[in-house]
């Protein structure tokens, strides 16, 4: 019964982290769009599977990675970097002037997709404050027993909840795309790279509420 309690609880918890727009959830939409279904499932098991073994390190390692602050500062910020990075990676290619169609960036077909989630969830820095928090949280709460192999079924449903969350966000907004079709080439080549700015630049304000403006 703990072990199921375990597993509903970090499926809700991740599937509901996952369903607001971030940079895996875009570049999963852009894999979708570009490669189709059998591509965005491949990318997300890359995903999940970086995600199952980090938040088994953070439950192992959340109470020293509170007491020093300096790693998630700077963990933070390399993510703050990163998605400025990959926003940038998508006008790299422009659209094309004659037909405009959009050329996916070269990153999204330079590798298979199950090592494109791999690698970018693996540099997605900011899921390690993220999950810290919520794992110190759920068990001094006690809504999650990770003690022996229960941690294992808690860290299977987050996996589940991260995979289903991100599918749903997929399919929703590429329903949107589809229903604008009159330009939606067009719309799809400018609004990955402004959400990736636009979410890089909500992190940076975070960022700097967090560990500049309390201190102040």
């Amino acid at each position: 019964m703990r072990s199921l309690k375990n597993l509903g609880v970090g499926f809700l918890v991740s599937l509901v982290g996952s369903l607001p727009m971030g940079y895996i959830n875009i570049v999963a939409l852009k894999v979708f769009d570009t490669q189709g279904l059998p591509a965005l499932i491949s990318f997300l098991l890359g995903v999940v599977t970086i995600e199952f073994f980090l938040i088994l390190l953070t439950l192992k390692g959340a109470q020293w990675l509170l007491n020093h602050e300096k790693i998630v500062k700077a963990a933070e910020l390399l993510s703050i970097i990163f998605i400025v990075l990959i926003a940038l990676s998508f006008y790299t290619e422009p659209a094309n002037a004659s037909t405009g169609d959009n050329i996916s960036s070269h990153f999204l077909v330079a590798y298979p997709p199950l090592v494109l989630g791999l690698f970018l969830n693996a540099i997605n820095f900011v899921q390690v404050p993220f999950w810290t928090g919520w794992n110190v949280y759920l068990i001094n709460a006690a809504l999650i027993n990770v003690k022996g192999r229960r941690k294992y079924a808690y860290v299977t449903g987050t996996s589940v909840g991260t995979f289903s969350g991100i599918l749903v966000f997929v399919l929703f907004f590429q329903q949107l795309f589809q229903k604008a079709s009159g330009f939606s080439s067009q719309l799809a080549y400018h609004f990955f790279p402004a959400i990736m700015l636009l979410l890089a630049a909500f992190q940076a304000f975070k960022f700097y509420k967090k560990h500049y403006q309390t201190q102040g």
